[in-house]
């Protein structure tokens, strides 16, 4: 299998190409070199014609590429973020790219609204408390729509809390490592697959999100799990 990453110079994006470089041809798409790939091309994801040429001949769509955080200026959310994965989408559907694996996040459920005694699970309505948010649930959206109408399989991943310097998981919250390219990984090679929405996140015995969901809809099996105390779960 073909697949482009786009972010692919990033802290996720690195994890996914060492999870998953030894069994599938990756191309990686970013700002900058991607010093991990020998197939790679430098541009911007709100740059169509970037897009289209980076995604041709590919099989399925890693889209990682966008301002990264909260607080970003709203014209780098625009254009990265929201033109980015409109772009990405549309590049898909004009060089027949099967299925696209899209970075949400798991902000989209925030502590506000769903407090941390309930447990996140994919059919909670999301809300954006931040431009960024926003632009995550866009995503979603319109992944939702090119799947009804372009049929292209859509998978929406929501990531968890990752960190460069720590490999293994501490929180419900976090995401290892190994754990983020398992889930990129299923999320474009499960079979049967039109539109799903899976949490990217690393188990926990305490379980915060529902990472069964993600188990039975695109075969994410965590494997690396953080143990919490009764006295964090119980403090929220």
């Amino acid at each position: 299998m073909r697949v482009l990453i786009t972010g692919s110079a990033g802290a996720i994006g690195t994890a996914v190409i060492e999870g998953m470089k030894d069994r599938y041809e990756l191309r990686g798409f970013d700002l900058q070199p991607t010093a991990t790939l020998d197939d790679f091309a430098v541009g911007d994801v709100a740059d169509y014609d970037a897009v289209l040429a980076a995604a041709e001949g590919m099989d399925a769509i890693v889209h990682l590429g966008g301002v990264p955080r909260a607080g970003s200026p709203w014209e780098d959310v625009l254009q990265s973020n929201i033109r980015g994965t409109r772009n990405v989408l549309e590049a898909a559907r004009v060089n027949g790219v099967r299925r696209v694996a899209y970075a949400s996040r798991g902000g989209v459920l925030p502590a506000s609204i769903y407090p941390q005694s309930v447990q996140r699970n994919a059919d909670m309505k999301p809300f954006g408390e931040t431009e960024y948010s926003v632009s995550k649930v866009f995503g979603e959206a319109i992944g939702w729509m090119y799947s009804q109408v372009h049929g292209i399989e859509f998978v929406a991943v929501r990531i968890g809390n990752f960190k460069r310097d720590r490999p293994q998981p501490e929180h419900p919250h976090h995401l290892s490592h190994g754990d983020a390219a398992r889930v990129f990984e299923a999320a474009v090679a499960h079979p049967g697959v039109k539109f799903e929405i899976v949490f990217d996140v690393s188990d926990s015995n305490w379980p915060l999100y529902d990472v069964e969901h993600g188990r039975k809809a695109i075969g994410y099996y965590p494997q690396d799990i953080s143990e919490v105390s009764q006295e964090v779960m119980d403090a929220g």
